[in-house]
């Protein structure tokens, strides 16, 4: 009986390691079909962006997930400051989730877009890209326009972060103010 004993008591060993370590491999994610586990979790992020000492742009989020290998970092309630040559805040931009590609410093965000100017212009979207190299946002989807009371839609749309040099792509159309304060479209 003490042989038996002996024999089993290895058996078990190997079958507890394998539990163990079968767990231990579930948990650190799989691409092919797992979670993939952030190298950081972040709260209350902050990262200011510069160039020869001057800020261009702040990114804070309640909340930041760090992927080292896959180059990106995963944002919520994402809010970016964009700033001026002369430090100044030209424009403010909110949305519910954001993925920054750490290594361009391209951006781009998700949900109830909205970039609000400093002169009080507001854009809203579902989808923003930020592209670093060009110092433009960008996107593909419908576009709202808001400026002095007046209204611009579309789909599409380029700009400056402050939305000074902004150009609707695809499917314009202007709405002015009347006198009585009613939306009209522009014909």
């Amino acid at each position: 009986m003490h042989r038996r004993c002996l024999k089993v008591i290895p058996v078990i060993l190997f079958a507890v390691l394998a539990v163990l370590l079968g767990c231990e491999r579930g948990n650190r994610g799989d691409v092919n079909g797992g979670s993939v586990v952030p190298d950081q979790e972040i709260g209350n992020f902050k990262l200011t962006q510069t160039s020869d000492g001057r800020i261009l742009w702040t990114l804070s989020a309640s909340l930041a997930l760090v992927f080292e290998e896959a180059d990106r970092v995963e944002t919520t309630s994402p809010r970016v400051e964009f700033f001026d040559e002369n430090g100044d805040l030209r424009s403010t931009l909110t949305a519910r989730t954001g993925l920054l590609r750490q290594r361009t410093s391209d951006m781009e965000v998700l949900g109830d877009v909205v970039v609000r100017s400093e002169d009080g212009t507001v854009l809203e979207t579902e989808r923003l890209l930020w592209c670093e190299q060009k110092g433009k946002i960008e996107t593909d989807r419908a576009v709202r326009v808001t400026k002095d009371g007046d209204v611009m839609t579309g789909t599409g749309a380029e700009a400056d972060p402050d939305l000074k040099n902004l150009r609707i792509l695809n499917d314009f159309k202007a709405f002015v103010r009347s006198d009585s304060g009613q939306l009209e479209e522009e014909r």
